[in-house]
């Protein structure tokens, strides 16, 4: 009779025996020093919207009220995220610590809040490698691993920060309690609950929890299947939290616009099926790149840094190829009862997978914060590997191994301290990263916008020259899939060249010198109208088709006041007034508008009506003493309009002829405008005071 052969026992993870204070000291001294340069940093790309965000102002129940119940870039409708837990560690930062917008604290916070999650790998991987060394190397490689900066040093990162402490935490509470027993059990289970539910209210990412505790069944306990029974507890646990945190985001984003499109970020959302699918493989490829040779980084790889693919890109294959090689490898270590090789390559694959654009489409066809979570797996499976080298060579010495990963650590910790000086501010990261992604349009229209706004004068031509190089990136996308921010802003460069030509050039001259660049700012910014305005009509079809109210308007009125401009400094009146015109509906709380409407008309001779938008002015925002003298100044321009003022400076004189056609003209422009902006109650007010004033219906209607 034939012997049955037996496998060999999976080695499962052993538990941590007491905490080495001198390992976690040596970590802690290793993050200190890879970061050490990142406290004095400013903010940069996101960072800078953390601070003004009104909610964090003040630690009032009324912000803590909206942080709960809006999303996350509220009030902009940028995208579907909804994280409270995130934007209250800004509040603590901001008011409670007393930051403000100073940004060390922030940076001294990310840093603190990384040195945990590097301590809580350490602790995994010690549970994994069983042995004290290999799991210090593993922790370390990870901890100053250059793709982390995004997530550490940009302070923005702080959802990747937090929602990676409680994925770690919530995987060892339930390595360390899986087979407890009583009421131990139950109260591991609750906490798991709790860790879990903060973890997916930091970032969505953290819902791969689950996932990744069944992972951990499925590779060391393996040999007792009825323990997946005994879990159930642990698991509805965590899939409680998801079930929550599906119940509130629909909640709060029930009553919520519905988000525009993110093409220019994600170029994937407009490429087919496949094609789609083909390029988010080929972007694995180039970030499992990074993991191993992380020197080339780049803050952005929005369109077009990473072409769409198709089945004829060898990049594409290149990186599949290398995909079904891990993956096989992992199975095939499985089945030889090495758990630990499947358990990195599956703990990576998990986490990745929510941001890969493989199942969904994201806002993003690329980010290195995308691998914060998953490069542990990576290091873990690093560590392990180099550390089995000896025993492949049958050496009996591994500080060959020890000194080998010392010299990668401080390659790293080198790269990582270079690379937090990139993100000192959008100029410094911008730099850097244009010469990484020079496809990136929206790398190439930061830095013109921060150029431009550090010195308009000195830097208008650097400032030109990346507006340029943006718009020609972006200028070919179909205007619904576009941002007309890039070539509005493109227009505003193109406009104070020409002032500054006009300043230089002799009296005589002036207008022949500026008059070119006036042009060319007219033309940009009319494509730049163009696509606001398919944008502005594809906002409102999403919302119908989902079933949202047009609350608002969402065209770009600063578009509209710096086209205005332009038609100004060319002599086109009319058509600066209809721009205002449309500008004041877009954004009719906004006083500028109604004050350049005013000017032009001043400049058109038509007095009466700059009269009206000035008191247009004064009724939305109250009167000021700039604009009663501006009012003053338009009424001594009309015939009689020496009486439009009361005796006492107090207030127009509605017994003065025009005074009282001139205020309901106002009022009835007021109702119109608002009405026309979807703001239906503030019409109505103004509506209710045209009567009160005394306005008849013919007068309101003039």
């Amino acid at each position: 009779m034939r012997k049955k052969r037996s496998r060999s026992p999976v080695a499962k993870p052993t538990p941590a025996r007491g905490i080495d204070l001198k390992i976690h000291f040596a970590l802690a001294a290793l993050v200190l020093i890879a970061w050490s340069n990142s406290f004095g940093l400013g903010f940069a790309r996101d960072g800078g919207a953390v601070t003004s965000d009104v909610r964090i102002q003040a630690a009032s129940a009324e912000n803590v009220g909206l942080i709960l119940s809006k999303d996350y870039w509220w009030p902009n409708p940028a995208d579907r995220l909804y994280r409270p837990v995130t934007t209250l560690s800004h509040l603590v930062n901001y008011s409670v610590l007393g930051e403000g917008d100073k940004p060390a604290g922030y940076h001294t916070t990310n840093v603190l809040l990384h040195l945990v999650n590097v301590w809580l790998v350490f602790a995994i991987a010690l549970r994994l490698l069983r042995e004290r060394q290999p799991a210090f190397w593993a922790a370390a490689l990870w901890a100053v691993h250059p793709v982390t900066t995004e997530s550490v040093t940009n302070v923005a990162g702080r959802a990747d920060l937090l929602a990676t402490m409680a994925v770690l935490s919530g995987l060892l509470l339930y390595a360390r309690f899986r087979s407890a027993r009583g009421g131990t059990r139950s109260r591991a289970a609750i906490a798991l609950f709790g860790i879990a539910i903060v973890g997916v209210f930091c970032k969505e990412n953290s819902a791969v929890l689950l996932a990744l505790i069944l992972l951990w069944d499925v590779c060391f306990e393996v040999d007792a299947p009825k323990s997946f029974l005994r879990q159930l507890p642990f698991y509805g646990a965590v899939a409680a939290s998801l079930i929550l945190m599906l119940f509130v985001r629909w909640r709060v984003f029930a009553g919520e616009p519905w988000p525009e499109g993110a093409f220019p970020d994600n170029p994937l959302l407009g490429a087919s099926f496949w094609e789609a699918r083909f390029t988010a493989v080929k972007v694995i490829g180039r970030e499992l790149w990074l993991l191993v040779f992380p020197l080339r980084l780049s803050s952005d790889y929005s369109y077009h840094a990473i072409p769409i693919s198709s089945a004829g890109d060898p990049w594409a294959w290149m990186s599949l190829a290398v995909i079904l090689a891990i993956v096989t490898l992992a199975i095939v270590r499985y089945q030889k009862n090495d758990r630990l090789m499947f358990w990195c390559a599956g703990f990576a694959a998990f986490t990745l997978l929510p941001s890969s654009n493989l199942v969904i489409l994201i806002g993003a066809s690329m980010a290195e914060r995308f691998l914060y979570l998953p490069a542990i797996g990576f290091a873990i499976a690093m560590v392990a590997l180099a550390f089995r080298l000896p025993l492949a060579f049958r050496l009996r010495d591994r500080r060959i191994v020890s000194w080998l990963l010392a010299v990668i650590v401080v390659l790293f910790t080198a790269r990582t301290w270079l690379r937090n000086m990139d993100w000192n501010n959008d100029l410094t990261i911008t730099t850097a990263d244009v010469k990484v992604a020079p496809g990136s349009f929206r790398l190439h229209e930061l830095r013109a916008r921060r150029l431009f706004a550090e010195s308009p004068e000195r830097n208008v031509d650097q400032a030109i020259a990346e507006g340029e190089a943006a718009w020609a990136i972006l200028r070919n996308v179909p205007p619904v899939d576009s941002d007309q921010r890039t070539p509005a802003r493109l227009g505003v460069y193109y406009r104070k060249k020409g002032d500054l030509a006009e300043a230089g050039a002799s009296s005589d001259k002036a207008a022949e010198a500026a008059r070119p660049w006036y042009e060319k700012s007219l033309a940009v910014l009319l494509k730049a109208r163009e696509i606001s305005r398919a944008r502005e009509r594809a906002f409102d079809e999403a919302q119908l088709a989902h079933g949202r109210p047009l609350a608002f308007r969402s065209g770009d009125d600063v578009l509209y006041f710096n086209l205005a401009a332009t038609y100004s400094e060319l002599d086109m009146l009319p058509e600066a007034v209809d721009a205002l015109h449309y500008e004041r509906v877009l954004n009719p709380t906004s006083p500028d508008s109604y004050e350049a409407i005013a000017r032009v008309y001043m400049k058109q001779g038509d007095f009466a009506s700059a009269a009206v938008a000035l008191d247009e002015r004064a009724i939305v925002s109250g009167p000021t003493a700039e604009i009663v003298s501006a009012l003053r100044d338009a009424y001594s321009r009309l015939p009689g309009g020496s009486c439009a003022f009361k005796s006492d400076g107090e207030g127009l004189n509605p017994e003065c002829p025009g005074v009282l056609e001139n205020r309901c003209r106002a009022l009835s422009e007021l109702k119109g405008v608002f009405a026309d902006a979807r703001a239906s109650g503030t019409a109505s007010n103004f509506s209710n005071l045209a009567d009160q004033q005394g306005c008849n219906s013919t007068t309101a209607n003039q």
